[in-house]
């Protein structure tokens, strides 16, 4: 990319990052770690179907890898934890705000999701984000970003019954991803200016807050974003 397009595309992200904390800004208890040995995304084998685009992995990206979740407890739940995530894997769109980004199903059964499905992420800013989902359970999926994504890596969206759960019981949502940025220009932007990373926050607080809606039930104080990178020295 050009200097003058990079610097173009950092504005409009930048823009966008301001848009999301100001419209979606939720309130988070938000900690943040520099660790020497950030873990490995979960799926170790990821399927890559011929005549389809390659999976760009963490050793695709550039600068420093972050490990990141996003949780929330909730409380008296009307559905179970794979009730919950059935809704969530038939319509992803209902989760997250349409002014940012959009799901666009390009491969897959439409109210389904299997190992395989793809997804074009349209956001609002200068990168798309093209997913494939790596892995499904009935209380789990996976997704791994494509060639062009602005990040390389995996994130994985989880619903679990606690202790006494079932419907009307407590139930815990984790949003966790594994990556790095695509290249040195989203880097500067997630890493040095913080930018991307803000608005990535408030995307997924956004998404949690959403699970929390659908389930019927309430959050049991705020959601928590806990944030691991990779010493520069690791």
């Amino acid at each position: 990319m050009r200097k003058p397009l990079a610097w173009i595309a950092l504005s409009s992200a930048a823009g966008l990052g301001i848009y999301a904390l100001a419209r979606w800004g939720y309130p988070v208890v938000a900690r943040t770690f520099e660790v020497y040995d950030v873990p490995d995304g979960p799926l170790e084998d990821v399927p890559e179907p011929p005549d389809r685009a390659d999976v760009q992995g963490e050793e695709d990206g550039e600068g420093a890898r972050f490990h990141r979740t996003y949780s929330v407890t909730i409380r008296g739940s009307d559905l179970e934890a794979e009730g919950l995530m059935a809704q969530v894997k038939k319509d992803v769109q209902r989760f997250v705000p349409d002014e940012v980004a959009r799901f666009e199903k390009t491969v897959g059964a439409g109210d389904q999701m299997s190992v395989g499905d793809e997804y074009h992420i349209h956001i609002s800013a200068p990168w798309d984000g093209p997913v494939r989902v790596g892995e499904v359970t009935d209380t789990s999926f996976t997704l791994v970003t494509l060639e062009d994504h602005l990040e390389a890596g995996q994130i994985r969206f989880t619903a679990s019954d606690l202790e006494g759960g079932g419907v009307g019981g407590d139930l815990h949502f984790v949003i966790e991803s594994w990556a790095r940025s695509r290249d040195a220009v989203v880097d500067v932007m997630y890493d040095d200016l913080g930018i991307a990373k803000k608005a990535q926050q408030a995307m997924w607080t956004f998404f949690c807050n959403r699970v929390v809606e659908v389930s019927g039930g309430e959050a049991v104080g705020e959601i928590e974003v806990v944030t691991e990178r990779e010493a520069d020295d690791a």
